[in-house]
């Protein structure tokens, strides 16, 4: 919203400059208006105007306060220095003190009308305005609701008396976001009847929004991106996407649209998936992915993260070998972080599709990639152990060992007692089983598992002696 009310505020200053001339314009044209006093006449001309010249706002604050303070509250002269304290507290980006003399001129206008409606309708719209922003800058939420408050209903007259022809892109954006920013809360609300009060607003907001689409053959990115939280806060997630699929065609080098709509096709995939409804589900998970894919031909979405994640969607709908493939040439090139844990998913990954020979393969790979790492050695030993092939995982149970072993000694030794145990390998088997009982949570288990080794190491003898 920052350049939104930077926007306005331009606006604003624009018009500030322009109230004395209007004052004076019609102060000279017609008999029947009030003129300024000679004392006031003479403080503006000999001493308020050198001031402003120079620039030297402050200065001319204290001759304005002096004047006010000279002049009846709701005098002509009054109604005037109001109008030149807000463009002089605009030039000094005082807005507070702008939007106080404006309401104390438009308090003023109000009692004895003196200016005409065109002027007074300006000064309706900036006070809303200003007030507009003091709310949205406040981090009181009490002292929020009255700006707001304030500003709506200067804005609902000023609407009352405005031409519709002389709206701009500008004052769409303003109404709705006037409308949005009254429909937020604080905290969780409950309250049926606030509820329902919210919703109405943002309809109200959608409504001004969409004119101001319709107005201009290339809209401004803010009114789109107004309508997109309107319709999230709304719950209408299905039609922000496909509002999200007219922005990302319009303008693809936008990052942020083809992010958000990524991410808004997962929400509703989850959604969808908390529902149990699986056909939905696969719907939205595809349109993320193609979502995600788009985006990267506008080299967007092409992190390592975003690589990986886009693996994660094809796993979670069952393409599990466009998964290994966006996996493996990820890993080898680079564009997918080389972890541990990403090369033993490919290798899970390949051993679930029955690519057995690319697993090992992949966790040879991995070894070369991470050599110090007996965890990495204990896994392909795994691996080996499932495709049956005891000899080749105790070999590298060895190395496992001889690399210090994982992070988990208690599983590693276990199996390495296994694994030389099953070859016959009893010695082996044994020290092994030692080692496991130094552990303190391996002593009992260890303690069994030498019992079984020296009796079959016993009976192997017996055999062997009988022959």
């Amino acid at each position: 919203m920052a350049s939104f009310r930077k926007c306005f505020l331009v606006s604003a200053l624009f018009l500030a400059g322009a109230f004395l001339a209007v004052g004076r314009l019609a102060a000279a044209d017609k008999p029947e208006v009030p003129q300024l006093s000679d004392d006031t006449n003479d403080a503006i001309a000999k001493e308020l105007r050198p001031a402003n010249d120079a620039k030297d706002w402050d200065k001319a604050l204290g001759i304005i306060a002096r004047v006010l303070g000279k002049v009846a509250t709701d005098s002509y002269d009054a109604a005037v220095m109001n109008q030149i304290k807000a463009q002089v507290a605009f030039q000094k980006n005082d807005y507070n003190a702008a939007l106080e003399a404006i309401e104390g001129c438009l308090a003023i206008n109000d009692k004895k009308h003196f200016f005409d409606a065109k002027t007074s309708n300006e000064m309706l719209y900036q006070a809303s305005q200003l007030n507009y922003q003091a709310g949205a800058m406040s981090k009181d939420t009490k002292k929020q609701a009255v700006f707001f408050a304030k500003a709506e209903a200067e804005l609902q007259r000023w609407l009352a008396e405005a031409d519709p022809k002389t709206f701009t892109q500008d004052t769409y954006l303003y109404v709705a976001t006037m409308f949005y920013s009254r429909a937020q809360s604080e905290g969780t609300i409950t309250d049926p009847k606030i509820l329902a009060e919210n919703r109405a607003l943002l309809e109200k907001a959608l409504v001004w929004i969409d004119k101001g689409l319709h107005m201009a053959i290339r809209p401004r990115d803010n009114l789109f991106q107004l309508k997109l939280a309107t319709l999230f806060q709304l719950e209408r997630f299905v039609d922000g996407a496909d509002l999200l699929e007219s922005m990302a065609k319009q303008k693809p080098e936008k990052k942020d649209y083809w992010q958000q709509l990524a991410s808004t096709y997962l929400q509703l995939a989850n959604a969808a998936e908390e529902k149990k409804e699986s056909r939905t589900n696969f719907t939205y998970n595809i349109r993320a992915i193609l979502t995600i894919e788009r985006s990267q031909k506008y080299g967007f979405m092409s992190t390592p993260k975003d690589r990986y994640n886009l693996v994660g969607l094809y796993f979670g709908i069952g393409q599990f070998a466009k998964a290994c493939d966006l996996l493996d040439s990820g890993l080898y090139n680079g564009t997918i972080e080389s972890t541990q844990q990403n090369w033993e998913l490919l290798a899970y990954s390949y051993q679930q599709i029955h690519e057995d020979a690319k697993a090992i393969a992949t966790m040879k790979e991995a070894v070369k990639v991470f050599p110090k790492s007996g965890d990495v050695e204990y896994k392909l030993a795994l691996f080996y152990s499932a495709m049956d092939k005891p000899m080749d995982a105790l070999d590298h149970v060895r190395k496992c060992i001889e690399k210090g072993g994982t992070e988990k000694p208690l599983a590693a030794w276990d199996f390495y007692v296994f694994l030389a145990f099953d070859q016959k390998l009893y010695d082996e088997a044994l020290k092994a089983a030692q080692q496991l009982a130094k552990l303190p949570e391996g002593k009992e288990k260890a303690a069994k598992l030498i019992d079984a080794i020296n009796g079959e190491k016993a009976n192997a003898e017996a055999r062997r002696q009988s022959l």
